[in-house]
């Protein structure tokens, strides 16, 4: 069985953001408002008729503010927001081939809601592929020991420190994040691991993350095609994160 048959995944989440024009600090033209109800409409055409609002006015920048679904609680759903699109899909039939198809009809609804859309915000456009994976040791199991045992990770003090007869037990909570400059695609990867409250259910949280703009790996037009390329990339990136970090007996179900 392939490694990534049967992640521990809880969602994937395929983004479009733009209007940031330096950290913190946005501009969107006057039609920016009425982006989000063309977005619905395109959905709609598209078979995602079900249209759920999440934020309420006023909107606030790279926060969803719709969702549209095939039916209650379906996957994948497509969300819009101002200076935000995604794509997203839980564990629940889940495949890379399944979820590139589902990132390009996300495409084929931006691009049918303004075709000049993603030309015309291509210098603040990013590109981002998000993977979290839920892990889950047992009660008995020291968060140290289980990253020894399941990750290619070490985070732990050394034995000179917690054996001394000033300290009593230790308990470790992680919050583990390192930032890795990607030469294909070109952009970004970040790899966080914490303690997370999954499901009402203590344990780690393994979010994957890869970045890249727009211009950086565009030179002339950018298009459906070049982000469905781009995000071909990104999946060989997490896909290579996830072979190399983690023990497939971390996940195995036996």
């Amino acid at each position: 069985m392939p490694l990534l048959d049967n992640p521990p995944l809880i969602e994937a989440i395929f983004e479009l953001r733009w209007g940031e024009t330096s950290l913190g600090q946005f501009e969107y033209n006057e039609n920016e408002a009425l982006f989000a109800g063309m977005v619905s409409a395109a959905a709609s055409f598209k078979g995602y008729t079900l249209a759920e609002r999440i934020q309420k006015n006023p909107a606030l920048p790279m926060f969803v503010s719709h969702r549209f679904r095939r039916q209650e609680n379906s996957w994948p759903c497509y969300q819009i927001g101002l200076g935000v699109f995604t794509v997203n899909q839980t564990k629940d039939n889940y495949s890379w081939d399944s979820f590139k198809s589902a990132i390009q009809t996300g495409l084929e609804i931006f691009n049918l809601a303004d075709p000049s859309k993603i030309c015309a915000v291509k210098d603040s456009l990013s590109l981002i592929l998000r993977y979290q994976d839920a892990f889950f040791p047992e009660q008995t199991e020291s968060i140290e020991g289980y990253l020894d045992k399941h990750f290619n990770i070490k985070v732990s003090l050394p034995e000179s420190f917690t054996t001394s007869d000033k300290l009593n037990s230790i308990h470790y909570s992680i919050n583990f994040r390192v930032d890795i400059e990607s030469r294909i695609p070109k952009g970004n990867v970040t790899i966080t691991i914490t303690n997370a409250i999954i499901n009402d259910k203590p344990g780690l949280l393994m979010e994957t993350v890869v970045h890249s703009k727009a211009k950086d790996i565009m030179e002339n037009n950018t298009n459906i095609n070049g982000i469905l390329e781009w995000s071909a990339q990104a999946h060989d990136i997490q896909k290579h994160s996830f072979k190399t970090l983690i023990s497939p007996s971390a996940y195995e179900v036996s």
